[in-house]
C-alpha cells in the first residue's frame, strides 16, 4: 500500500493553519467520495431520510492503534438506530451500520499538549488517512458496509463544544448538497413537505475508557452543576442530540468484578444519560484487538527497540512509522 496519501504537499498544513488561526471552525481534510455524509450511492440525497448517523472517532491518533480500527468500524448499539429511513424496507440493513463516519483530530487537546518526539499534526493526518483505508479493507462489501468516511480537524479541546460546531458545520454542508430551490420548485414542493426533508446530524463519540472518564469529570467544567448542564446539552434531543458509545476496557490484571466496580463508579456519574440509553459501553468483539492497546504502549515499545509494537498496528501503519522514523527516540 502507497504510504502516502494523495493530497498535494502542503495541503494539510494550510488547513491546519486555518482552523488554529480561527479562520475556519472545521476543516475536512479528505472525504471518501465527494457527497459525504450522504451514501456514495444513490447519485442525489435520498428522499425521506430525516437523520444521517454519524459516528465520530476522536483521539490524537499519535498513532492510530488496531484499537482505533476495531472501534471506528465497530456496529451502532440498538437506541442509536432510529434512521430515518421511513417507511423504507431497507431499515433493517441500514440500522446495522453507522451512515458515516469521521475521524476527528483536535489541535488543542484539553489533556495532551504536542511534546518532543510526537508525531507532527501532518504525519498523524497521513496515519488517519491510512487507518480510513484500513476501515474500508476491513469492511464487508454490502451496500450499507462500505466505510463512508471523512477526515476532519477542529481546534476545540471538548466533547462539548466539538459537538456544536460540528453540528454547525454539518448542517451547512448537508444543506449545501441540495441545489437552491426555484420559483416553480418552491410552488410544487417544500422542503417541509412529505416529498423532501434535509437530514439532520447525528452524532454518535466513539470513546476509549479514560476518555469516557474525561468527559464525565468536574474538572474539565466550571463546576459540577456547570458539568451537568453542558452534558444535558449534549445528550437532549432538544439539543445536541449526541450519543457516546465507549469500548469496555478489558482489564488484564484485576478479576472481572473489579472491572464492573470501576464501570459502575464512572457510569454512576452519568446514571440519567445511561438510563435514557444516551451512554453505552459496548465490547469490540474481536480476540485480535486489545481495548487496552493504546497509543502510548506502541510509542513505548517503538522506543525500546520492543518489536512487538507492530503487532498494536496494523501494516500499513508499522511501514508509516518504520518509514519516518516516529516515536524512535
Amino acid at each position: 500500500m502507497n504510504a502516502k496519501p494523495l493530497w498535494p504537499p502542503g495541503h494539510t498544513l494550510k488547513l491546519l493553519q486555518k482552523v488554529q488561526r480561527h479562520e475556519s471552525l472545521v476543516e475536512l481534510v479528505y472525504t471518501s467520495h465527494e457527497r459525504w455524509p450522504f451514501p456514495r450511492l444513490p447519485t442525489h440525497p435520498q428522499r425521506r431520510l430525516d437523520t444521517i448517523r454519524i459516528s465520530i472517532l476522536d483521539s490524537s491518533f499519535n498513532p492510530p492503534t488496531c484499537a482505533h480500527l476495531a472501534l471506528a468500524n465497530s456496529r451502532p448499539p440498538r437506541y442509536t438506530v432510529k434512521s430515518g429511513f421511513t417507511g423504507s424496507p431497507l431499515a433493517s440493513a441500514a440500522e446495522l451500520h453507522y451512515d458515516a463516519k469521521l475521524l476527528l483530530l483536535s489541535v488543542r487537546n484539553a489533556d495532551k499538549a504536542l511534546k518532543s518526539g510526537d508525531a507532527t499534526y501532518e504525519q498523524r493526518l497521513e496515519m488517519m488517512y491510512l487507518l480510513s483505508k484500513d476501515m474500508s479493507a476491513s469492511v464487508s462489501k454490502s451496500e450499507f458496509a462500505h466505510a463512508n468516511v471523512a477526515i476532519a480537524i477542529v481546534d476545540e479541546p471538548t466533547f462539548v463544544g466539538k459537538a456544536v460546531l460540528l453540528r454547525q458545520f454539518l448542517h451547512a454542508r448537508i444543506l449545501g448538497m441540495y441545489p437552491p430551490a426555484t420559483a416553480l420548485d418552491r410552488m410544487a414542493i417544500s422542503p417541509a413537505s412529505d416529498e423532501i426533508s434535509i437530514p439532520n446530524p447525528r452524532l454518535v463519540f466513539l470513546l476509549g475508557f479514560d476518555t469516557l472518564i474525561r468527559l464525565l469529570s468536574p474538572r474539565y467544567y466550571a463546576s459540577e452543576v456547570a458539568m451537568m448542564d453542558a452534558l444535558r446539552l449534549f445528550f437532549s434531543p432538544a439539543g445536541d442530540d449526541c450519543y457516546v458509545v465507549c469500548a469496555r476496557r478489558k482489564l488484564v490484571e484485576m478479576e472481572h468484578t473489579v472491572q464492573e466496580e470501576v464501570e459502575a463508579k464512572t457510569l454512576s456519574v452519568a446514571k440519567e444519560f445511561v438510563e435514557s440509553e444516551r451512554v453505552a459501553l459496548i465490547s469490540l468483539g474481536t480476540d485480535s484487538v486489545d481495548e487496552q492497546t493504546s497509543s502510548s504502549q506502541v510509542r513505548t515499545k517503538v522506543s525500546l527497540k520492543d518489536k512487538t509494537w507492530k503487532r498494536l498496528v496494523t501494516p500499513s501503519i508499522a511501514d508509516y512509522i518504520i518509514q519516518n522514523s516516529l516515536y524512535a527516540s
